[in-house]
């Protein structure tokens, strides 16, 4: 089948086939470039985004590494901790000790000064009696004096008589 166009040319399958794959070639190498270069430009913005996240992957290796470090200082102040505390239980135990002691030594002072009171009560109590035996006798001694002054003075004239 042939037909002639305005140009008077024949057109015919072959040549309108072969004209339609040169146009749809044309074109897809066309669309083709324009897929491409919009491919070019996500790659190229894929690349930015790559870049951009090897930066914050290495800005979290730094914070990793400052974590790390971090980690490290706290492992240290923990076993300053350790150390402290058990330096808090020895003192403890010192104070435990020492505790003990005063409180031994404090029951002996007690201990004695109760000896004292009861020493110095018995004595107080001696003190008061032996007053009253003193104020008895020295009673008794007064009248036995002055009985004997009677005596004295009725003998005494006895013997002039």
């Amino acid at each position: 089948m042939s037909r002639k166009n305005g140009d008077n040319q024949v057109i015919t399958k072959k040549n309108l086939e072969k004209t339609l794959d040169k146009a749809l070639a044309s074109r897809g190498k066309v669309i083709l470039n324009e897929v491409d270069q919009k491919f070019e430009k996500v790659g190229e913005r894929f690349d930015e985004v790559d870049q951009k996240f090897e930066k914050v992957g290495e800005r979290f290796d730094e914070v990793d590494q400052k974590f790390e470090k971090a980690g490290e200082r706290f492992d240290e102040v923990d076993q300053k901790f350790e150390k402290a505390g058990e330096r808090f239980d020895e003192v403890d135990q010192k104070f435990e000790k020492a505790d003990e002691q005063i409180k031994e030594k404090f029951d002996k002072v007690l201990t004695g000064q109760d000896k004292i009171c009861k020493q110095l009560s018995d004595l107080t109590q001696e003190s008061k009696i032996n007053t009253k035996l003193y104020k008895y006798h020295d009673k008794k001694l007064e009248k036995h004096e002055q009985r004997i002054n009677k005596l004295e003075l009725n003998i005494q004239p006895a013997k002039h008589a």
